[in-house]
């Protein structure tokens, strides 16, 4: 009897030390999905811009307006989907390492997008659009080729 009593306390010992960290990797498995969510919506804004600044398809204003405002709204918001601890998906180690330049970078990317975004809604004229969206697909690219695994 005290045997059981033994292994059952010894279980409910493990299971209560081992609970907290199923709870953190559930928690950065929902950070790392919440991220790669932005960034489909982001990227999906950029290539439909990059769509029509290419010729691959027809020029609209209005559309081109919409996703420069949806790419500088999500902008604002994926800078802050890399909390300290949350490492996982399609990122390289050097990022956390390195949390200053990533930064940096993202704030690159948040002032591009909403340059563009600011542009479109004056109704500036498509030539004047394409070097801006150019830029901020750049910074985009910028932080990809340093900090996003294959």
């Amino acid at each position: 009897m005290r045997s059981i009593l033994r292994s059952t306390i010894l279980v409910a010992v493990v299971a209560a030390l081992t609970m907290p960290a199923f709870a953190q990797d559930a928690r950065v498995a929902q950070q790392v999905k919440l991220r790669q969510s932005a960034f489909t919506v982001l990227g999906a804004q950029m290539s439909q811009m990059g769509a029509m600044a290419a010729g691959r398809a027809p020029y609209d204003a209005k559309a081109f307006r919409l996703a420069a405002e949806r790419a500088a709204f999500m902008g604002t918001i994926v800078p802050d989907l890399f909390p300290a601890g949350s490492a996982g998906g399609k990122v390289k180690d050097e990022l956390w390492q390195n949390s200053a330049d990533f930064q940096k970078l993202m704030n690159d990317m948040k002032s591009k997008t909403a340059a563009l975004s600011a542009a479109a809604a004056k109704g500036e004229s498509f030539d004047a659009l394409k070097p801006l969206f150019g830029a901020a697909g750049g910074s985009c690219k910028a932080c990809h080729d340093k900090y996003k695994a294959d």
